[in-house]
């Protein structure tokens, strides 16, 4: 068995090492919509699925293939709509992502696609008019996309991305501010730059 965790390791370090040569590190403040939204949560203005603005950014840590990302964004009004029952709303996420891109040497000066996906939580939060209905938590989730990468010279680039959001089953005991256990999950959409540090 020790062997075999031997060879494994070397085999990863193998493996990296060529990536890890060739790493950047990359900047990526964005903006877009959230829609496509589903959720357990009392949803008094019926607008979770609708088109939200959101703003976010990340760091990325990228080698030849692999990379390691932060993502932080935050979508203000996600649960507010026309009825104004809820008084004001946001979803923020943080999460940690696993990056895989295409070579740059296949890629060259072109668009650079990938994929990515990672854990992380959702900080969910609202407050009707009459404060009856008071939220705020954390939910522990998921996101899944992809996106790609096109640099316009040797600093600046543009991204664009799309991922699925989607909290965990919660074992929590269902509160009065959901129908069964907490859940929450949406789409985002992002344009943004990309900044070579």
């Amino acid at each position: 068995m020790l062997r075999f965790l031997r060879f494994g390791t070397l085999a990863v370090l193998i493996t990296l090492a060529p990536s890890v040569a060739h790493a950047e590190w990359q900047l990526k403040p964005f903006g877009g919509i959230t829609f496509g939204g589903t959720t357990t949560f009392v949803n008094l203005d019926d607008v979770a699925g609708s088109a939200k603005f959101n703003l976010g950014a990340s760091v990325l840590w990228q080698g030849n293939i692999v990379g390691l990302e932060g993502d932080v964004a935050t979508t203000a009004g996600f649960f507010s709509g026309e009825k104004n029952l809820i008084l004001k709303s946001h979803v923020a996420t943080v999460v940690g992502n696993v990056v895989v891109a295409m070579p740059r040497r296949v890629a060259q000066y072109g668009l650079r696609p990938y994929v990515v996906g990672g854990l992380g939580v959702m900080q969910v939060g609202f407050f009707d008019n009459l404060n009856v209905l008071p939220y705020s938590d954390f939910l522990t989730a998921w996101d899944l996309g992809g996106g790609a990468t096109g640099f316009v010279n040797d600093v600046v680039g543009v991204n664009w991305d799309l991922r699925l959001f989607h909290s965990f089953n919660t074992q929590k005991p269902v509160s009065g501010f959901s129908f069964g256990p907490e859940q929450l999950s949406f789409w985002r959409a992002t344009m943004g730059l990309s900044v070579r540090l």
